[in-house]
This record gives C-alpha cells, structure tokens and sequence, in this order.
C-alpha cells in the first residue's frame, strides 16, 4: 500500500510531466496559428485559399487539448492539495 508522501512524490512527477505537455502543445499552438496566418496572407494574392482545412482543425483541436490539459492541470493539484 502507498503511503501519502509516495502518492505525493508520484503527483509532482505528474504535475512536471503535465507542465512540459502544456509548454510544448503551447508552442505548437502558436506555430500552427503562425502557419495559418502566413497561408492566409498568401492566399489573398490567389483566387482561392492556400490555407488546408486540415490546418484550420489542427488548430482547433490543438486549442481544444490544451483547454483539456489545462482541466487536468487543475484537477491535479487540486487533489494534490487535499492530501
């Protein structure tokens, strides 16, 4: 059985884990927005867009994860903080 400091100790590693994932899935939503802007400007000199709908969804979804992530960041330490 797990003492209270084991479980803890093994939610902090998590709570590391969890802000990592939060850092990169930031930097990737901020590269795929970065993308989209650049194929929209350019799509203004075309008769019709550059920008893939794939690109449009893979930012909406990763936005969607990172409001998830976020909620499981939080649920984290809340539990974490009633032990």
């Amino acid at each position: 059985m797990a003492s209270v400091e084991q479980v803890q100790a093994s939610l902090m590693v998590v709570g590391d884990h969890l802000r990592t994932a939060h850092q990169q899935l930031t930097e990737a939503c901020e590269r795929l927005t970065e993308a989209h802007a650049i194929l929209e400007e350019a799509s203004r000199m075309h008769p019709r867009s550059l920008v893939p709908p794939e690109l449009t969804r893979a930012c909406d979804h990763a936005r969607e994860q990172l409001t998830l992530l976020l909620g499981v960041m939080e649920a984290v330490e809340r539990f974490s903080g009633r032990l």
